[in-house]
């Protein structure tokens, strides 16, 4: 069986804390926060966001490269 490598996107939510006079200032700061992976147990999945890139798929090269069909090779420039 082929494998693949499948490019996919999805979205996430969480909460970041930041210190500011207002909204805005709250809004401002929020955007400039560095998300730290440790933090990944309290993201949430948002619904509906998984998408795969269609046209990024690629075919995983085999590791056995003894399998394949190398019939062509006799047709190279050279020989085999």
């Amino acid at each position: 069986m082929k494998k693949f490598l499948v490019p996919v996107t999805f979205s996430m939510s969480t909460y970041v804390e930041v210190e500011a006079e207002d909204i805005e200032e709250a809004i401002h700061e929020a955007c400039g926060v560095d998300l730290s992976i440790d933090s990944a147990d309290s993201w949430e999945y948002v619904g509906d966001s998984w998408e795969v890139d269609e046209e990024g798929i690629e075919e995983v090269p085999t590791k056995d490269s003894e399998t394949g069909d190398f019939s062509a090779w006799k047709d190279m420039p050279g020989g085999f």
